[in-house]
């Protein structure tokens, strides 16, 4: 007995320190209607901490991180009508903070931050006497067919971003220097500019944020 009591003891030492235990379980899926990879890359890992670390002193709706009921519903019942994931109300996050009326320094308007030629190219009406970039339902229709081009150009949400924020141009170009790249490949060899980079992992941490993933202590 007492060497069966020792086998015991023994294999409950061994399984304690991880050598007979099942592998840990894999990550369970987000399932956002965003590439796993990008939500999980380590630079958007890295965003969210850092929001993380502002979200512990103030809320998330005065740094702009979330929408205001009944804004949020709204902006994900337009974008899901236009067929493109809902996670995606983030991105006013970091192109507005929400602010229906914010401006740019380069004449972007409104949640979404449509320059004008843009926003005509998508269906808006750019005042006087009225400037749909500043309504909610129109700008945001406007802004979800844009992100919907540009997904169907790039074929990666992460280039669509990057797209929505530096231009098709630009990433037409960096694309053209190094065929089939990814978003993060384009970023580390700086071959977008500084804005870019961070701005598609900004939303991205921003969507595991207001997904729960993140529970910031």
């Amino acid at each position: 007995m007492a060497r069966l009591g020792g086998l015991l003891l023994a294999g409950m030492l061994l399984a304690g320190c991880g050598l007979f235990r099942d592998p840990p379980p894999p990550p369970a899926p987000l399932e956002l209607g965003l590439p796993e990879s990008a939500l999980r890359h380590p630079k958007t890992v890295a965003w969210a901490d850092r929001f993380c670390e502002k979200l512990a002193r103030h809320s998330a709706t005065s740094l702009g991180l979330a929408p205001e009921r009944p804004l949020g519903p709204t902006l994900e019942a337009l974008l899901a009508q236009e067929g493109i994931p809902r996670a995606l109300v983030a991105v006013p996050a970091i192109e507005s903070r929400y602010q229906t009326h914010a401006r740019g320094t380069s004449g972007e308007l409104g949640l979404w931050q449509l320059m004008p030629k843009t926003a005509r190219r998508f269906g808006l009406r750019v005042g006087p006497p009225t400037d749909e970039r500043a309504l909610v339902a129109p700008s945001t229709r406007a802004a979800a067919r844009y992100l919907a081009f540009l997904y169907a150009r790039y074929e990666d949400w992460p280039l669509a971003l990057a797209a929505y924020n530096a231009g098709e141009g630009r990433i037409d170009k960096a694309l053209a220097r190094r065929p089939g790249a990814t978003f993060w490949e384009l970023a580390a060899g700086h071959g977008l500019p500084p804005t870019s980079r961070d701005y598609v992992p900004k939303i991205l941490a921003v969507v595991r944020l207001h997904a729960g993933v993140d529970a910031c202590g």
